[in-house]
């Protein structure tokens, strides 16, 4: 058996719930014999100690009760489930409702009034954010509260030493707006020179409209072109890793923290012919790899307004030692020290006033 595979940390029924993930799919990992895992602790890609320099998280006494709606990314589900957990057991009275649905339904539930806080994969378009301000009168708050590599999965006996956004944008679009001037259909074009594999179709696994991973995906590597419609697209990241175990011929994206031990991350070199690098935290941290991501929150908060305890409670703990430890305990990445404690001081000292006067709109 592969050492990277004898590496990987099991992870029970309990801890795939806690991951976010339905009980049908936690069916059908089981009788796919599965394990959820973090990156592999080989000599390239260690789970990085988190800074002890990070502040740990103080609770208030005077939020006693409250109610928080939390709307948005699945890549994000293990994270923002997680702090709602941990918060409500420190605040026994608040109640959180976290939906993860995809980064574009938790953007229209900010929209419409229906979550505080939209979670998502993706960065904000300028669009969106003057759609939001002509919505309300004022901008919404932008929290990066993880680092994320973007991974380009496959089955664990792919042989494939490493792949281009020239090739993965071959692979996936329609329009090839990188210029590589052929489609790749088959594992041979894809320069994989292993006989066996000349011949063999490659298989596209994707997820749906509303993911942000899929948006980061189209926009960063496909340069804004549709992907093929032989792509297979999925309810979102778990899926895709779960599809890839069972296709020795698939390939699909989704967060690092979803690899499990069935599939391998492909090497990515950011030009044809250029060096191939590993989705680490290093590779992450130093911006070595092309598909490195922060992940955010993004909130309704009104300027000259508090926030309400509940909601800033809970961008507090994300922010702080308890926070980055779950986003590390689920193979993601931690934000640099000084980020953290810069966006926790935002959030510990008085609102300034943002520049427009508008009243803020509020919602029923």
């Amino acid at each position: 058996m592969n050492a990277n595979r004898l590496r990987t940390r099991q992870i029970g029924l309990g801890r795939l719930i806690l991951y976010g993930f339905s009980p049908a799919l936690v069916g059908v990992c089981i009788l796919l014999g599965l394990s959820f895992a973090l990156p592999p602790q080989s000599s390239g890609q260690l789970k990085p100690p988190l800074d002890p320099q990070i502040p740990p998280y103080q609770p208030v006494s005077s939020l006693t009760a409250g109610a928080l709606s939390v709307a948005g990314s699945e890549t994000m589900e293990p994270l923002t489930k997680s702090w709602a957990k941990d918060l409500q057991q420190l605040y026994p009275g608040l109640a959180i409702k976290v939906e993860s649905r995809g980064s574009e339904t938790g953007l229209a539930a900010l929209l419409e009034g229906k979550a505080q806080i939209a979670a998502m994969s993706r960065r904000m378009n300028q669009q969106e954010i003057v759609e939001f301000k002509r919505e309300f009168g004022y901008e919404p708050v932008e929290v990066p509260v993880a680092v994320d590599a973007l991974a380009v999965f496959v089955h664990i006996d792919n042989p494939i030493e490493g792949l281009s956004l020239d090739q993965l944008d071959a692979m996936f679009s329609k329009e090839r707006r990188r210029g590589l001037q052929y489609p790749i259909n088959t594992w041979g074009e894809a320069l994989l020179l292993d006989e066996a594999w000349t011949n063999a179709p490659v298989h596209l696994y994707g997820s749906n409209g509303n993911s942000g991973t899929a948006s980061f995906f189209k926009e960063h590597v496909l340069k804004g072109a549709p992907t093929k419609d032989t792509m297979t697209v999925v309810a979102g990241s778990a899926s895709v890793v779960v599809e890839l175990v069972k296709d020795r011929l698939g390939i699909g994206v989704s967060g690092i923290g979803y690899r499990i031990s069935g599939i391998r991350p492909v090497p990515i070199a950011s030009v044809q012919g250029g060096r191939y690098v590993q989705p680490s935290f290093q590779s992450a941290m130093d911006g070595s790899y092309p598909l490195r991501r922060n992940l955010y929150l993004y909130i309704n908060r009104p300027p000259k307004i508090a926030a309400p305890p509940s909601l800033s409670e809970y961008v507090k703990f994300a922010l702080s030692q308890q926070g980055q430890q779950i986003v590390l305990a689920h193979g993601y990445f931690p934000l640099p020290t000084t980020e953290l404690n810069r966006l926790t001081k935002l959030w510990t000292t008085p609102v300034r006033a943002a520049a427009t006067d508008q009243p803020a709109k509020t919602h029923d």
